[in-house]
């Protein structure tokens, strides 16, 4: 009985290691993700600090169809 209750001892701590080594290697891409973002974010506004992101959802445009539409 005592051997049974030594491998059920290993297969817990071998799952428990996996799972740590998951959350470790999801936490380190996460990390790299929201480095690149936040270097990316730094890198518009120190190089182009007027830029406000309008052309790129065509604000302009589906204001001028919302106003065209709704006369």
């Amino acid at each position: 009985m005592e051997r049974w209750f030594r491998y059920e001892r290993l297969v817990g701590l071998k799952i428990f290691i996996t799972m740590i080594a998951i959350f470790f290697f999801m936490f380190i891409f996460v990390l790299c993700i929201s480095i690149a973002w936040v270097n990316g974010i730094d890198f518009m506004k120190k190089n182009h600090p007027d830029y406000k992101g309008e052309d790129f959802l065509n604000w302009d445009k589906m204001k001028k169809y919302e106003n065209d539409l709704y006369k």
